[in-house]
């Protein structure tokens, strides 16, 4: 992977298969609405536009407060 689309994307699809993998409950449905934002935020850097790296960092900072709150394990690599 070149390119930060190309990164996002890689982290969506992963936290949407991390997400599969729960049982239903609140950690499920946010991991994969995390999902969801970080593959919207592929397309959007695709276009290249540069602003959306403020966007993941918040986003990066809400799934790693979900995952300190949840205990839920993060994906390795």
């Amino acid at each position: 992977m070149s390119d930060a689309p190309d990164y996002l994307m890689e982290h969506a699809r992963r936290t949407i298969r991390e997400a599969r993998k729960l049982p239903l409950g609140p950690e499920k449905f946010w991991l994969r609405h995390i999902g969801s934002v970080y593959h919207l935020l592929a397309k959007q850097g695709a276009y290249s536009n540069v602003s959306f790296l403020d966007d993941y960092r918040s986003v990066k900072k809400v799934e790693d407060d979900l995952r300190k709150c949840s205990k839920v394990m993060r994906f390795p690599g």
